[in-house]
C-alpha cells in the first residue's frame, strides 16, 4: 500500500510546514510499528477521525442567504464583533463591540463561517489520522470533502474572500474577513499528508493548486488583500502566515522568501516593543488573549522560516525587539514572580495556546525554564495531535 510522503521531503517544497518534520516521520514510523507509548494519544485521534468520517459534505452553496454579489459560490460572513445598532429603528449602521462575538457570526443562516470551520477541521483531522495510520478510508473521506468545497463546479467556493466580513450599513465585505480564511494553511498541509494515497489523484492535486494559486493572487493584489497586509496587529502576522504557506504550496518560493525576509522589519520590529509588549494587542478588550494569539502566529511564521532557511527566532533589532522578548513579556504576565502564577492572565491567554509555544521555545533557545513553566501550568503532552489553533507544529516530537 502506498503511504503518505514525509513532511518537508519533496523537491517542490515542504509537503507539510510543521515543527520538526524529521520527528514527524519518526513519529509515524513508531505508531505504525505499534509503539505502546502512543496508544492514548492515538486513541483520541482515531475517535476524532472516526467521527469526521460522517461529517459533511460542506459547501458554500448550502446557504439560505444571498451574498452581496448574488453568487452563492462566494464565501460570505458577517463581522465577528459587529452588532445591530441599538439606537436606530433598522439597526443600521452596525456598531463594533470589541471582544463580544455576535452569535450570528457562527450561524449558518448569516454566513459561511461555521461551514468552513467544520470543513477544515474534519479534513485536517482525517489527513492527520491517515498520515499516522495509513488507514485509507480517512484519506478517501478527506479527499471527498476537499472536492466538494474547492473543486466540484456545482459546489466549489470561488477563490476569493471579497464578501467576507460584511458590516451592514458600512461595507459588503472588508479586509478583516480574510482572517477567517487563514485555515487554508491547514488545507494545504492536509493535502501534503494525503500525498501517496490513491484517493487523492493527480487531477485533484492539480485542481487544488490552481484554486490556491488564484486565491493567492487575489490575496496579494486585491484592495481587501493589500489592506489586510498593511494592518499592524495579529491580522498582519496571520496574513503573512497564509501567504507564505500558499506560495510554497503553488511553487512560488520566491514570494514566500520575500515575505519571510520582510517579516523581520514589517512585523517583528514594527509590532513588538523593546520590552516585548505588543501595543496593538494590549489595546484590545482582552489584551492577554490577543497577546498570546499574536505570539502564536509569530511562532507559526518562524516555523515556516525554518523550512525555507530564514531564521526569525534570533532576529533582533538593536533596541531588543524580537520574538523571544514577546514571549518573555507574556511569561512575565503569567508568572510575575518566581514560583507564582497569575491565574487570571493564564486563563485569559489559555494553557492550550501558551504551553505548546513554551515547549518549542525550550528547544529553540535551549532554555529549560520555558518547558518547566509549560509543565507547571498543567501541560505535559508534547505530542499535539488534535489541537485546532494555528499550530503548524502539530507533529513535533524530539
Amino acid at each position: 500500500m502506498a503511504g503518505p510522503g514525509v513532511p518537508g521531503g519533496d523537491s517542490g517544497g515542504p509537503a507539510v510546514m510543521c515543527w520538526a518534520p524529521a520527528a514527524a516521520a519518526r513519529l509515524r514510523a513508531d505508531i505504525l510499528a505499534g509503539d505502546a507509548g502512543m496508544e492514548a494519544a492515538m486513541s483520541q485521534l482515531r475517535a476524532e477521525a472516526d467521527k469526521a468520517l460522517t461529517a459533511g459534505p460542506f459547501t458554500v452553496t448550502d446557504k439560505t442567504f444571498v451574498p452581496p454579489s448574488g453568487d452563492m459560490h462566494d464565501f460570505s460572513t458577517i463581522g465577528r464583533y459587529w452588532w445591530p445598532n441599538p439606537d436606530t429603528p433598522d439597526g443600521l449602521p452596525w456598531v463594533r463591540r470589541d471582544g463580544e462575538t455576535n452569535p450570528q457570526y457562527f450561524d449558518p443562516g448569516f454566513g459561511d463561517t461555521q461551514r468552513f470551520v467544520d470543513m477544515w477541521r474534519a479534513t485536517q483531522m482525517l489527513a492527520r489520522a491517515y498520515y499516522l495510520t495509513a488507514h485509507e478510508p480517512y484519506a478517501e473521506k478527506a479527499a471527498s470533502l476537499l472536492r466538494v468545497w474547492f473543486i466540484d463546479p456545482d459546489t466549489r467556493m470561488n477563490p476569493h474572500a471579497r464578501y467576507a466580513a460584511r458590516f451592514p450599513g458600512h461595507w459588503d465585505g472588508k479586509s478583516w474577513g480574510i482572517h477567517g480564511t487563514r485555515q487554508l494553511v491547514f488545507i494545504a498541509d492536509a493535502i501534503g499528508l494525503l500525498q501517496g494515497s490513491p484517493a487523492w489523484t493527480a487531477q485533484d492535486d492539480s485542481a487544488m493548486r490552481e484554486w490556491m494559486d488564484e486565491y493567492l493572487n487575489w490575496l496579494t493584489t486585491s484592495e481587501n488583500g493589500t489592506e489586510e497586509r498593511d494592518t499592524i496587529n495579529n491580522h498582519a502576522v496571520a496574513y503573512d502566515w497564509l501567504v507564505i504557506r500558499l506560495a510554497v504550496f503553488v511553487g512560488r518560493d520566491d514570494l514566500a522568501l520575500k515575505v519571510l525576509e520582510d517579516f523581520k522589519t514589517k512585523r517583528i520590529a514594527a509590532q513588538i516593543e523593546p520590552d516585548g509588549s505588543m501595543p496593538a494587542e494590549l489595546a484590545r478588550a482582552t489584551p492577554w488573549r490577543y497577546t498570546g494569539y499574536s505570539l502564536e502566529f509569530l511562532f507559526a511564521v518562524a516555523i515556516q522560516g525554518d523550512q525555507l532557511g530564514v531564521d526569525l527566532w534570533h532576529y533582533r533589532t538593536d533596541d531588543g525587539r524580537c520574538i523571544r522578548a514577546a514571549l518573555d513579556y507574556l511569561v512575565k504576565g503569567i508568572q510575575p514572580e518566581p514560583g507564582q502564577i497569575d491565574e487570571k492572565t493564564l486563563q485569559d491567554t489559555g494553557v492550550e495556546r501558551i504551553a505548546p509555544l513554551l515547549m518549542i521555545a525550550e528547544k529553540i533557545y535551549d532554555e529549560p525554564d520555558y518547558g518547566e513553566l509549560a509543565r507547571r501550568i498543567g501541560w505535559a503532552n508534547e505530542l499535539e495531535l488534535t489541537r485546532s489553533g494555528p499550530n503548524v507544529y502539530f507533529l513535533g516530537r524530539d
